[in-house]
């Protein structure tokens, strides 16, 4: 256990990245199916569930995990592993309690507040499918956040991959077996697969940290005698949990708000009830989905983070606490411009290859640039967090759903912006609380951002990036046209992955992808790391 203590956070950064990527190609896979099993109306019943669901999710668990990471890595950095470790059992019979509570609750008011929002009385059945999942899914947060608290990732990316393939298999095949019952009952049974999947990842992390109990517990031993208080440990914990429960509220609460606010406006612009629904759909199911993919790295960054700069902080570490923070960005931004560029330029092939729905290609040129700052805004937020400034990424949150809803309100309505006010109102609330984040950084760290040398080579390698891709992708489909009938999505994957080298070949002649950099990638990365190192491609 001693050497986990000792873990870079970027090695944190690729377990959780690798693991996170492999449940996202399995969430596409199953959003893919939904979306041809059970239709537009299905996928409109399935996205009213989510937001409900998230919501009571949020409350239930998301504060707990990162407060304990803070608070294991901040006492374990200071050789009171004791303490860490009474910290992991209060917090989870605090989310014991908290998960049941939830749960409950979502089934009590599921038919009120559907009747109250008035939303399709078909959404019951998948809000109730859905209620369970808040238990166990409240009871692994914790088992994650005391793991990760160790700063060993390894068994929330074992745990997230095979919670997503059992979720993923549940979907398909409760939805497709009650589709002839109707659209509510297998649009329930395709949300039942987070209740299937949360308990297989659950009883992963159990079995994970019953079989090193002996290591666990031996390395609790080596630390100080001292003891605190459980009452003392549970202040705490609400201390930081709070603020950081706040805060992630605010996003599922947009979504929430969108699910409400953009069917309502839209049908006030002039749309159809199904044209509606449709419109909100291409948003939230289709759009946002792909927006959503890249920031998976971002989301294992900042969950690494977190406990790294609270282990710098602990130690009074400044230098440390700037050096970590600036890698965090700048990774933030190599992954996030060329993601938000591909989008927007390959936008209609991608949503019309994946979903078979071209026309969410409207809204995705606009969400598309929503990818750099949902990154930005989850880096910057785990830094304040790291330190202990737990209610500022909460608060710049807020001020940004704010914005979003006042966008949202009053731009899609307008029958020249449509779906387009609701897309816009999305991008400009996260670049508001991506924004007031960096401020606060920059406050509370003297952290000095030099956007030139953060942004100035990626900006170009992303520019000639967009222009290669969108000269290339005519050609490329002319030249396959009439080969194979599957022309069209063979010329928009090879065009991806096209854009994805000619990216790489730029950080590479800019030197801007360094030594440590590719030192991450498992299993080749040191072998690549020397090899361009000797050829002149890669810096220190």
């Amino acid at each position: 256990m001693g050497e986990e203590k000792g873990k870079n956070f970027l090695k944190g950064a690729v377990i959780l990245t690798t693991a996170g990527l492999i449940a996202k190609v399995m969430g596409f896979v199953y959003r893919v199916i939904l979306t041809r099993l059970i239709g537009a109306e299905g996928m409109g019943l399935y996205e009213m569930a989510y937001p409900f669901y998230t919501t009571m999710l949020v409350v239930s668990r998301s504060g707990l995990p990162v407060s304990l990471a803070k608070l294991i890595s901040g006492r374990i950095a200071l050789d009171q592993k004791r303490v860490a470790f009474k910290i992991f059992r209060v917090g989870r019979l605090l989310s014991l309690l908290v998960g049941i509570l939830f749960s409950v609750l979502m089934i009590v008011l599921a038919r009120p507040l559907i009747n109250l929002l008035k939303w399709d009385p078909r959404a019951y059945y998948p809000v109730l499918a859905l209620s369970p999942a808040i238990f166990f899914v409240s009871i692994m947060a914790i088992y994650r956040g005391f793991f990760q608290g160790l700063q060993d990732m390894t068994p929330t990316a074992i745990s997230q991959v095979l919670e997503q393939l059992v979720r993923m298999i549940t979907m398909i095949t409760l939805a497709y077996l009650l589709v002839p019952y109707g659209y509510g009952m297998a649009a329930a049974g395709a949300t039942f697969g987070a209740v299937t999947g949360s308990v297989t990842g659950l009883l992963v992390l159990i079995f994970i940290y019953y079989k090193r109990r002996k290591k666990i517990w031996e390395y609790v031993q080596t630390g100080s005698a001292r003891d605190v208080d459980s009452w003392k440990i549970v202040k705490n914990i609400a201390a930081l949990g709070i603020p950081i429960t706040l805060g992630a509220m605010v996003q599922p609460l947009m979504k929430l708000i969108d699910t409400i606010i953009v069917p309502q406006r839209l049908q006030l612009a002039g749309y159809t009830i199904e044209k509606t629904t449709e419109l909100f759909g291409d948003l939230s199911a289709v759009a946002m989905t792909l927006v959503n993919f890249p920031t998976i790295i971002t989301v294992s960054l900042a969950a690494s983070l977190v406990p790294s700069i609270s282990e710098a902080f602990a130690l009074n570490q400044d230098s440390l606490i700037k050096k970590r923070a600036l890698t965090g960005f700048r990774l933030t931004i190599l992954i996030t411009l060329p993601a938000a560029v591909g989008l927007f330029v390959m936008a209609k092939p991608l949503t019309e290859v994946i979903f078979a729905v071209p026309n969410a290609a409207v809204p995705l040129r606009i969400v598309a640039w929503g990818v750099l700052f949902i990154g930005l805004q989850q880096t910057s937020s785990a830094v304040l967090q790291g330190m202990g400034h737990t209610t500022i990424p909460a608060r710049n949150l807020f001020i940004g759903a704010i914005t979003n809803g006042i966008i949202n309100y009053t731009l899609t309505v307008q029958p020249q912006f449509g779906i387009r006010g609701a897309a816009l109102g999305t991008v400009t609330g996260f670049a508001v609380a991506a924004l007031l984040n960096l401020i606060s950084v920059k406050k509370h760290t003297d952290f000095k951002f030099s956007w030139k040398g953060l942004l100035l080579k990626p900006f170009l390698a992303v520019s000639i990036m967009g222009i290669a891709v969108q000269q290339s992708f005519p050609l490329i489909n002319n030249l396959l046209v009439g080969l194979s009938k599957y022309s069209y999505p063979v010329a928009t994957f090879t065009t991806v992955f096209l854009a994805v080298l000619i990216y790489l070949f730029l950080l590479f002649l800019l030197q801007e992808i360094r030594y440590n950099d590719l030192i991450m990638i498992p299993i080749i990365g040191e072998r690549m790391a020397r090899l361009f190192k000797k050829l002149g491609l890669v810096r220190s």
